[in-house]
């Protein structure tokens, strides 16, 4: 029992003694600065209620820069005037009590001196620097409500209180409400807005309004029943273009091949155009041969019969310059007999030979090289259309090149209303108090895109159920918007269908009219406007109904225009490659 009682009685003492080091330790905090955290050294009060040491609040107010007052360093209350500093007794008392008790407890109280406490000068509340802004020290976290960065051992106050911290790069501005300048925490679920507690009293009141944990909570679990959706569409997507570059692959080694191909024809075709003239030049060299051999006898012959002549016509001449008669006519019975041996030339006759014709190996090279004219005129005049562009119909023009455009409200005439979504334009009766601008249309009421196009391919579609007289198309962003030369369809930089009465539609551009010829009750039709090929194909009725050709490579804009009261027209909605509209 002795034994017992005793060990008891150690254990309460154990007890008693960690009790009072654990009171000891809550004391020597409350009597602790929380700017130098050291035991108070002449002890100040501040009208706020906290205390300081007084070298520690007055380095503190010398190095700020801001023009606002004294700021307490603890709850960032601002005096506009230095309040006067009176030395808080009671603290210093205690201070002193507690010097001369710390060896009862094995408690080490340090005293030191405060020079070297200083603030970081030039810093301000939400700064970006990364100090503590009570002391020079590096900046751990920074408090929302309070809204200065503090060092590990100034976040002690703060963290007891349960003020939010986050990282010293974060700005403060965003956690705050912009209204009341509060920290924020709380969600309205109603318009998806951030609020502090103040802001549940104004137009939030009957809101369905949530703690900010509670609202992160519920969009991740919104997040995370759309993040299959998201990872099945990239899946089609990632296929889709596999299947383009897969394509874009053949089409580079079929072009290769084709050229390749055409290298060979070109060779071909080479060899047979050489081969086919050196055949001729031969042949027409061994005819020219055979004609010279046949002229040159005939040339041999005709000297010969030359120089007989030459002969006789000497003799002659011989006989005529003879005075004497006896001597003449001695010689004449010579002279006859020689001329009777010679030719008779006047029936001399020289056969002419064939004169060498090649015209109709000319005619066969004539015709290939003509063949050859028609089949690259035939190339340049029409040229093989694009394969991906006949294959496209109107499901892949959605898919590939569907686009929503939006109405620029800044082009619209003052008897057109934009819809809150900016893809509706209605005609009203009076007039709308629209600002002046530059883009608006004075004359006729339209309206244009703020999407504007100068390259690649786009498409869209236009519904013009709700109105009975409407016109729809594009127009030059560099198109006029003010007079009656303003018109879609009327001027050459402007291409449109037009839609009147009775479905009667037509297509205008430069005020030329084309009619067109579509049966049947249309409400839907769309563009494919493809830049670079410079044509705008209009599709109704899952048809091509006319192709506008232009240069379209300078911006042009999607138009509209609506010309009966109360008539509406809108672009209509591409969501998620599905056609839908509101």
């Amino acid at each position: 029992m002795a034994s017992s009682s005793a060990s008891s009685s150690s254990s309460s003492s154990a007890s008693s003694s960690s009790s009072s080091s654990s009171d000891i330790g809550v004391i020597l905090n409350e009597l602790t600065c929380p700017v130098c955290f050291e035991l108070y050294k002449e002890p100040i009060c501040l009208p706020c209620g906290h205390s300081f040491c007084r070298v520690c609040i007055e380095k503190s107010w010398e190095n700020r820069e801001e023009e606002t007052g004294c700021v307490c360093p603890n709850c960032r209350e601002i005096f506009p005037q230095k309040p006067k500093l009176k030395k808080n007794v009671i603290i210093a008392n205690l201070v002193e009590n507690m010097k001369l008790k710390k060896g009862k407890f094995g408690l080490e109280v340090r005293v030191t001196e405060h020079g070297d406490v200083n603030v970081k000068e030039g810093m301000k509340s939400g700064g970006s620097e990364s100090f503590c802004e009570v002391c020079n020290r590096e900046a751990a976290k920074r408090c929302v409500p309070c809204g200065i960065l503090c060092c590990e051992k100034h976040l002690k106050p703060h963290q007891q209180k349960g003020h939010k911290l986050v990282d010293s790069g974060v700005k403060i501005e965003e956690l705050r409400c912009i209204e009341h300048r509060k920290p924020i925490q709380l969600y309205c679920k109603d318009d998806g807005s951030l609020m502090c507690l103040t802001c549940t009293g104004g137009q939030h009141r009957d809101h369905d309004v949530v703690a900010l944990e509670i609202a992160h909570a519920e969009l991740k679990g919104v997040l995370a029943a759309k993040y299959p959706q998201v990872l099945q569409s990239m899946e089609s997507v990632a296929s889709q273009l596999r299947h383009v570059q897969e394509e874009e692959a053949q089409t580079e080694n079929s072009s290769r091949n084709a050229e390749d191909s055409l290298e060979e024809k070109r060779r071909l075709v080479c060899q047979f155009v050489n081969e086919s003239v050196d055949l001729m030049k031969s042949e027409i060299n061994k005819r020219k041969m055979e004609k010279l051999s046949l002229l040159g006898k005939q040339r041999e012959k005709l000297e010969q019969q030359m120089e007989d002549l030459r002969q006789g016509k000497s003799m002659m001449d011989a006989a005529f310059q003879d005075l004497e008669v006896v001597y003449f006519l001695q010689g004449s019975k010579d002279l006859l007999k020689r001329l009777e041996t010679m030719s008779d030339f006047k029936s001399l006759k020289r056969t002419p030979l064939p004169v060498l014709d090649f015209s109709k190996e000319e005619k066969n090279l004539d015709g290939l090289i003509m063949l050859n004219k028609n089949f690259l005129e035939k190339i340049q005049k029409g040229p093989v259309e694009h394969p991906e562009k006949v294959e496209l119909d109107q499901n892949n023009l959605r898919k590939l090149y569907g686009r929503t455009p939006s109405l620029d409200p800044n082009s619209a005439h003052r008897r057109i209303k934009i819809s809150g979504d900016l893809r509706t334009a209605t005609r009203t009766g009076t007039g709308n108090q629209y600002p002046e601008h530059p883009d608006r249309f004075d004359y006729w009421s339209q309206v244009v895109s703020c999407d504007c196009f100068s390259s690649g391919r786009h498409y869209w579609e236009v519904d013009v159920g709700s109105s009975y007289w409407c016109r729809i198309g594009i127009c030059l962003n560099s198109m006029g918007r003010k007079g009656g030369k303003s018109g879609l369809g009327g001027n050459p930089e402007s291409w449109c269908l037009d839609n009147e009465c009775n479905n009667e539609f037509s297509a205008y551009h430069n005020d030329q009219c084309t009619d067109l010829s579509i049966p049947g009750d249309h409400e839907r039709f769309g563009f494919f406007l493809d830049c670079e090929a410079g044509e705008l194909t209009c599709f109704g009725d899952s048809r091509v109904l006319h192709v506008f050709r232009g240069n379209f490579m300078d911006p042009v804009k999607p138009a509209i225009g609506v010309w009966d009261d109360g008539g509406s027209v809108h672009f209509v909605h591409f969501v998620k490659q599905t056609f839908i509209t509101n």
